[in-house]
């Protein structure tokens, strides 16, 4: 066999570019009309994949097809058996299970050593490493995640997964479980899936998939089409799902295709059988091409690794040979086959079809080539020994913490006719008692239960004559909980739950003064539908336990939303969340929004500027009492923004007194959706420019004493006088109204006759006076910068005594800064705000600072530039003045500008810095003109009914805020403590696409239904 190693690969590397080099020379030597174009240089990833590639045998491609169970420990150990798979057969990957954190990592690092190609190393890690690990905590299953209002904390737990799989080595989670649960008996999904709504799996779906993939770990859609629907365990047999494929569509396949479109990396495909998608019997997903090429791949335009499901389950393995199975799985559509029963003749098969012209081999290098970028994506071109040393303690950390959120999140009450935890909480009853139900030892919600001062701790007896005594006794108690514990996850056997446990909870419900909590799965509430007190708490964590004993004393509110149908009493959506529960009592209103930290809109609220508040990343909304169905619709409307072409993608983000409870991103850097935007993208801001660097800059002046707002032009700027703008007001440019043209513009002078740039004007390099940077590779004569200020001074002041939005208001408040401060505007607004607020991602000219693939691209430019603007200021104007202008040219990322704008809802102060002072903020953000909405350098709400306003028409005319070209808008709004960013790139490829105006406006609806979730009604009528 032939090693290949990474000196090999360097040096391959090496003899490509001495090849591509004597291809130059030997054009440079010909004739010009016979000149040899050169092949396009590929990117580092395809370099590494194709050099690879091409060093391995027919049988070293084949082997990386194979992915196979490891078990680090237990008794299905098999450490000697994976050894014989990497030395003979060159396995791609393996998938580890039992075992411990210690031993794994040690057979990873030995595997990854002894591997000729680094593996993939894979885990079945749904609720985290414990699933699989002794010694390590196991996080909620998706089901109680799906009981939750707050899609924020799904992403969340899945980043912790995502670090604990890079702790360990792991690449990819095969998670998450995106079917449908809407069979009550499914064996084998269940508790797996987020539920029976198809849009929250989806969504939900979505969070844990950026979750993993955020953090450098492969996340996995499965079973795909959807497994949810079925009574049969595709480990014992093969199930058959007899739906049409209309049905399947809206159903079943409708979360696959959004985390596709999304951006999903692997699907693993499900062993069912499926008449609808292919006819023929015994014939599983797993092993159709129909289901894998024409459906998946095809139709639903899925790019990323297939893989199968276990090939060893009897729902696959009962019908067919080992070997057959990996070939009809490869010649399916199939790109990692997992748990083969038999590598050595699976691979016999393949390469004998191949041989043969069964199979062309331009399907092994498609399946492979995505292996191997697979491996380059997650850093194997040098594979890092993992350390051993606290490796339990490093993969358990913060998973307390986790769990008390989801909790507190997920925890379910669905009633309480008589008002018992009511009657706990104000104290009217004295003798509490807890009943344990399935078990008879102390437990955590029973020491819980304890500290809160209960009387009495006793644990049900099954046997009926028992059972009568008991409850003769219980009539002592003013009050009783019963818990309801050791509650199996599988339908099998009624959930463990036996017929003398439910008779003996039923009996305690009917003396009128008992809660059932059950800590479980939510199904086993069908035993008790006729209940008139039951609160469903999913599992049974300490963590649970300890919030159903807080939930019980009204210290904290129960926030869950049942995630399926049990019984015609207890349905899909049902949950009690309201004003009483959250305050434990029924209270008004304004005490309400007290306790909460929140404003009544259009209050008036004298302190609305004086409070010192901190970004903080980030809060439940449930914590804010913020409607979840709200922020689930605001997911589901930007995720149809991205496929309706309304940009490519897009980050929304909101927090209120500091707490972000919505920061999410959407879509891709581009539309053909090879790369996806997260919250790490830096997007250009545009007309932001104008408050977030120009205003602020004239705030601090002003605050400072060094700049008069009545003053006019002709004070700061010499190069006014004797011209029309010397004697503009300060005050008039700020609020656009001192008669300045809209703009200029500059660069259509400067193109020849061809409309390309001039090139007496431009050049390719860097060049003694071509020394103004306006795109890549175009460099524009430093003395056209006199030609554009000369352009701007002799322009006609035509709209005095009119409000028109002008750029130029804002070029030359960038010149009176500097003339003031005697620093450039970008070095200005870094030293006295930028670095000291911790804006780590704000700055003009982008492309120094930050790599390209970080920062989202603003147009294909076909009539200046003529190059993709990525990196460089979107506005032409702005890129002729050197990428740093008053009026465009900023970029940043939403976190950066949610900390400026607080720094102004504080009143200028942040962590204990002041920038301004108060009286400062208040009148630069307050309305200051007479025939216009606008602030000075902000933009503000529009009071006036008939006109459009900039913003939804829930924000207070307190607000203020701006929008930008490129698709972007920031909104403060001192009266709720709110703070909004949306960002995006709507103008790529073509600045022509308007999609985001219209319909109300895309950030104008995300917006509203921000306000909307939050309960802030309208301050306008549309």
């Amino acid at each position: 066999m032939i090693k290949i190693n990474f000196d090999q690969i360097q040096c391959m590397r090496l003899l490509s570019i001495i090849f591509l080099s004597s291809l130059f020379y030997k054009s440079a030597a010909q004739p010009a009309d016979k000149t040899l174009s050169l092949p396009q240089l590929k990117d580092e990833a395809s370099q590494w994949v194709d050099s690879v590639y091409t060093g391995l045998s027919l049988e070293q491609k084949i082997g990386q097809l194979f992915m196979i169970a490891a078990y680090s420990g237990g008794e299905k150990y098999n450490q000697a058996l994976i050894e014989k798979r990497i030395d003979e057969n060159g396995i791609g990957g393996v998938i580890f299970m039992q075992g411990t954190p210690k031993e794994q990592a040690e057979q990873t690092n030995s595997y990854q050593q002894k591997s000729k190609i680094p593996l993939l190393i894979a885990m079945d890690a749904e609720w985290g490493l414990g699933m699989r690990l002794k010694g390590i905590r196991d996080l909620p299953r998706q089901l109680m995640m799906g009981a939750m209002r707050d899609s924020l904390l799904v992403y969340k737990v899945a980043s912790f997964i995502a670090n604990q799989c890079n702790r360990l080595g792991v690449h990819i989670d095969f998670a998450p479980v995106i079917d449908v649960n809407n069979n009550p008996n499914n064996p084998v999904i269940n508790f797996r899936s987020f539920g029976e709504d198809k849009n929250k799996v989806a969504n939900y779906g979505i969070q844990y998939m950026r979750g993993l993939q955020d953090n450098g770990i492969m996340a996995c859609a499965k079973h795909f089409p959807g497994h949810g629907d079925t009574d049969v365990d595709s480990h014992k047999d093969l199930p058959e799902i007899s739906k049409s494929l209309t049905q399947l569509q809206s159903l079943e396949l409708f979360p696959f295709q959004k985390l596709i479109d999304n951006g999903i990396q692997s699907v693993m495909v499900a062993h069912l059988q499926i008449p609808a998608i292919d006819k023929r019997v015994n014939t599983p997903t797993t092993l159709s091409e129909n289901a894998i090429t024409e459906l998946l791949k095809n139709k639903m335009g899925f790019k990323g690794i297939v893989f199968t499901d276990a090939l060893n389950m009897k729902g696959i393995a009962k019908y067919y040979e080992p070997g057959d199975i990996d070939l009809k799985a490869f010649m399916a559509g199939n790109d990692v086959l997992l748990f083969s029963q038999d590598v050595p003749t699976g691979m016999r098969k393949i390469k004998e079809a191949i041989e043969t012209g069964k199979i062309n081999e331009s399907r092994l290098e498609e399946s492979v080539k995505k292996i191997l970028l697979a491996k380059y994506n997650v850093g194997l071109q040098t594979v890092k020994k993992i350390s051993v040393e606290n490796i339990d303690e490093d993969l358990n950390e913060l998973t307390s913490t986790i769990r008390k959120q989801v909790s507190e999140s997920a925890i379910t009450l669905l009633n309480d006719k008589n008002q018992i935890i009511d009657k706990v909480k104000r104290k009217t009853v004295k003798n509490i008692w807890y009943v344990g139900v399935g078990t008879s030892s102390e437990n955590t919600f029973s020491k819980s239960l304890q500290k809160y001062g209960i009387n009495k701790v006793v644990y049900a007896p099954t046997n009926p004559r028992e059972l009568s005594r008991f409850l003769s006794q219980m009539r002592q108690a003013d009050a009783i909980i019963v818990g309801i514990h050791n509650v199996a996850l599988y339908p099998k056997g009624n959930f463990g739950l036996d017929d003398g446990e439910v008779n003996a909870v039923e009996a305690f419900m009917k003396t009128n003064k008992a809660i059932s909590v059950l800590f479980g799965n939510p199904y086993a509430a069908k035993s008790f539908c006729s209940s008139d007190g039951l609160m469903v708490c999913y599992d049974e964590a300490d963590e649970t336990q300890t919030t159903a004993a807080e939930i019980i004393f009204g210290q904290v509110k129960p926030n869950g939303k049942l995630p399926v149908t049990v019984c015609d009493n207890f349905k899909f959506g049902d949950g009690i969340v309201s004003l009483t529960n959250v305050l434990g009592e029924a209270q008004d209103k304004d005490k309400f929004d007290k306790q909460n930290k929140t404003i009544a809109p259009n209050s008036k609220n004298e302190n609305r500027f004086s409070v010192d508040v901190n970004i903080e990343c980030c809060v439940s909304p449930s914590a804010l009492g913020i409607n979840y169905d709200e922020l689930s619709k605001l997911d589901s409307y930007l995720s149809n923004a991205v496929q309706s072409d309304v940009f490519p993608g897009c980050r929304v983000f909101a927090s209120q007194n500091g707490k972000v409870f919505y920061d999410k991103s959407f879509g891709y850097l581009t539309p053909d959706k090879k790369n996806t935007v997260d919250n790490n993208t830096i997007y250009d801001i545009a007309s932001i420019t104008k408050i977030a660097a120009t205003t602020v800059a004239v705030m601090k002046l002003y605050d400072e004493g060094k700049l008069d707002l009545n003053a006019t032009l002709g004070k700061y700027l010499p190069i006014t006088h004797g011209t029309d703008k010397e004697y503009l007001s300060i005050k008039d440019i700020l609020t656009h109204q001192a008669g300045l043209k809209a703009w200029i513009p500059f660069y259509k002078e400067t193109l020849d006759s061809t409309l390309h740039p001039n090139p007496s004007i431009y050049a390719k390099s860097k060049n003694g006076n071509y020394c103004i940077k306006v795109a890549n590779n175009l460099y524009m004569n430093r003395h056209w910068i006199d030609t554009m200020w000369n352009r701007i001074l002799d322009s006609p002041l035509e709209n005095r005594g009119r409000y028109v939005y002008s750029d130029l208001d804002f070029i030359f408040m960038q010149k009176v800064v500097e003339s003031i401060t005697k620093k450039k505007l970008d070095n200005y607004v870094e030293q006295e705000f930028y670095k000291p607020l911790g804006m780590t991602h704000t700055c003009f000219e982008a492309f120094k600072k930050f790599k390209l693939i970080d920062i989202a691209p603003s147009e294909y430019d076909d009539y200046f530039r003529y190059q993709t603007i990525q990196g460089y200021v979107h506005d032409m104007g702005a890129a002729m003045f050197g990428g740093v202008s008053g009026h465009a040219g900023l970029f940043s990322t939403a976190e950066d500008l949610g900390i400026l704008l607080q720094m102004l809802i504080n009143g200028g102060v942040y962590k204990g810095k002041r920038y301004f002072k108060k009286s400062t903020v208040e009148l630069f953000t307050a309305k200051n003109s007479a025939i216009s909405r606008r602030a000075l350098g902000f933009d503000k709400p529009e009071q006036n009914s008939s006109k459009g306003s900039p913003c939804a028409n829930n924000t207070p005319f307190s607000a203020f805020g701006h929008q930008g070209f490129t698709g972007t808008c920031v909104w403060a709004d001192p009266d709720n403590k709110v703070i909004f960013v949306f960002l995006s790139n709507r103008t790529y490829p073509n600045a022509d696409n308007k999609a985001i105006n219209r319909n109300g406006g895309v950030r104008e609806t995300a917006q509203q239904y921000i306000y909307k979730a939050m309960g802030v009604a309208p301050a306008r009528k549309s």
